[in-house]
């Protein structure tokens, strides 16, 4: 009897059988056929663990990248209690800065003082020892001028003390400059983003390093700050108000000390420079406009250099030797005349230091006031200067293996022209309005005007675009 046949199901599985099944069944004969000493050729296990390995490879740089992309931009953002304390420190000397170029003479802080350092009087008794309550007056209300722009008249007299007003203005303007300069940055910082089309990141960041300088930089104005008011402190004592005068020291002693620890404490933990260093492959390029060694702005450099370098030099002037006529800067006698240099410091063996030699200390507080227009203007020279000439480029690394668009030193000089450019739209506002006044005086304040112009849209240029 002939043996029963199974009927195939799927008779089409015995037609062929996959690829890999023969594959499959070459690999033991291939693994013990092989002879290292008669081929050249990889041992098949090893092929395959390489492909694996590769494989892992692959996958775990895959996950990096969307790592890096999905983490929290925590790192990049300042802490929080430094944003606290620039708010709390530059904030008070901002709103007195403020105060002196939109309010002059009017006493804001005393409500202030009742709650904090228990005197009521303060503020208005330093207004009164500089004089600038002069300007000040609320007689009628809303309608009163109160020491605002509107104060500013087109003709100078004895009366009216263009000149003493203008450098209290000024004054204020170059304190909100300097304040500002720590206040923008830190206060509406905005962590890095990636954009569409570019590769790396775009903005600055606290771990990258491009709030250093600007940092220091802060540091080092406000201990010059809290020197020149420590060495003021008995002036302002024998005025009324010296603990309002220990406040301006402490604000700003205590947020210098607080920002070299915050900077250096970064620094020691990341052990990273101050300037990135830059590899061997950033180096080497053959755009010379992209050149980690460069400066960050040739073209911002020669305008800063240029204006603020006369700028300065006035500054230091005002600052350190008041009342000194310097001969190659045309009608500088005349400024100081405008200004009231001459009453509160008269040349020696001149014609004024006979006519206002006694009554030279009854004006203490116009040099007060004209040797701090000089200090803050000082201070923003000193930050344009660092901005251009103080860093290279240098590298793109924001570390974690993360690059920005922009090198180093770009974005951290950025930070700092946005807010010295907001300082010059406020001189050159003022040097417009005051320059009616000032040819009363024979003062041409129109070549100022000019070069600050000139800064200001310079530094516009290269900050926003």
């Amino acid at each position: 009897m002939p043996a029963a046949q199974r009927r195939k199901i799927f008779p089409h599985l015995d037609k062929e059988k996959p690829p890999t099944a023969a594959a499959n069944s070459t690999k033991p004969d291939e693994e013990e056929n092989y002879d290292n000493a008669k081929t050249s050729k990889k041992h098949p296990s090893a092929t395959r663990n390489a492909s694996k390995a590769n494989g892992k490879k692959d996958s775990n740089t895959a996950t990096t990248s969307n790592t890096i992309k999905k983490e929290a931009p925590t790192h990049h953002l300042l802490p929080l209690p430094l944003v606290l304390l620039v708010i709390l420190c530059s904030g008070f000397h901002w709103i007195s800065s403020f105060r002196d170029m939109m309010a002059t003479g009017k006493p804001i802080l005393d409500n202030l003082g009742i709650v904090l350092w228990e005197q009521s009087d303060a503020d208005i008794n330093l207004l009164q020892y500089t004089k600038s309550t002069a300007w000040y007056d609320d007689s009628r209300g809303w309608k009163s001028k109160q020491g605002g722009l509107s104060t500013i008249l087109p003709v100078t007299t004895d009366a009216n003390n263009m000149g003493g007003l203008f450098v209290r203005k000024l004054s204020g303007a170059a304190g909100m400059a300097f304040h500002t300069s720590k206040l923008w940055p830190v206060v509406f910082q905005s962590f890095p983003y990636y954009q569409a089309g570019k590769d790396g990141m775009i903005g600055p960041s606290w771990s990258g390093g491009h709030y250093d300088p600007l940092i220091l930089l802060g540091m080092g104005g406000d201990l010059a700050l809290g020197t020149f008011y420590l060495v003021k402190l008995e002036e302002i004592k024998s005025a009324g108000a010296d603990r309002l005068g220990m406040v301006y020291v402490l604000t700003a002693v205590v947020e210098a000390i607080v920002f070299g620890l915050y900077v250096f404490g970064r620094r020691m933990s990341s052990g990273g420079r101050m300037v990135q260093s830059t590899s061997d492959a950033e180096a080497k390029t053959d755009d010379p406009l992209d050149d980690p060694k460069a400066l960050p702005s040739r073209i911002v450099a020669r305008t800063v250099l240029i204006v603020s370098s006369l700028m300065s030099i006035i500054s230091i002037r005002d600052l350190m030797f008041p009342g000194t006529i310097l001969s190659f800067i045309p009608r500088d006698d005349i400024y100081l005349e405008w200004t009231g240099a001459f009453l509160h410091s008269p040349p020696p063996d001149t014609v004024e230091s006979d006519e206002h030699g006694l009554e030279a200390p009854l004006y203490a507080g116009d040099k007060f006031v004209s040797q701090l227009m000089g200090l803050y203007v000082f201070l923003c020279c000193i930050m344009k200067f660092a901005s251009v000439i103080g860093w290279t480029k240098g590298s793109r690394s924001m570390g974690k293996g993360v690059q920005n668009v922009d090198r180093w030193g770009v974005v951290a000089s950025r930070l700092i022209w946005k807010t010295m450019a907001m300082g010059d739209l406020s001189i050159l506002m003022l040097l417009r309005m005051f320059t009616p006044a000032a040819q009363t005086a024979s003062l041409d304040l129109r070549w100022h005007l000019m070069m600050v112009a000139y800064e200001m849209f310079i530094l516009f240029l290269y900050a926003f675009w």
